[in-house]
């Protein structure tokens, strides 16, 4: 009997560790502009393929001002707007604000860090192709 009352608590602990539904607010930090091509690309077409990817991925995308573009995403009841800045060489996105993601300072909706990956993901794959 205990010992099946030890694999009932086993399992219980392994189903409710999957519903956790925040993370650590991660920080990416500065990523490098990925390139492979023969040339450096410039800062507009920088800036276009960061528009570019946001908008493949379902982003709203716009520039804000000289190496910055606030792009926003809306899924359901989600809203989260991030704030990429961006030079020639590196790029960073900051947390903006965000709607139903549970963001209290320190911990965020564990979605949040999948759809900043995929987006860091289609940045880095459209300045290669440039």
């Amino acid at each position: 009997m205990n010992r099946i009352l030890v694999w009932a608590l086993l399992g219980l602990c392994i189903a409710l560790s999957g519903c956790r539904t925040t993370i650590p607010m991660p920080d990416y930090g500065q990523q490098t502009i990925a390139n492979y091509g023969q040339t450096q690309p410039d800062i507009n077409q920088i800036e276009q393929s960061i528009i570019k990817a946001a908008v493949s991925l379902g982003w709203q995308a716009h520039v804000v001002d000289a190496g910055k573009v606030e792009a926003t995403l809306n899924i359901r009841t989600h809203q989260l707007v991030v704030m990429i800045t961006y030079d020639e060489t590196h790029y960073k996105i900051d947390y903006v604000d965000s709607t139903n993601l549970k963001y209290d300072g320190k911990s965020i909706h564990r979605q949040y860090a999948n759809w900043v990956r995929n987006l860091m993901n289609r940045i880095n794959a459209n300045n290669v192709r440039s």
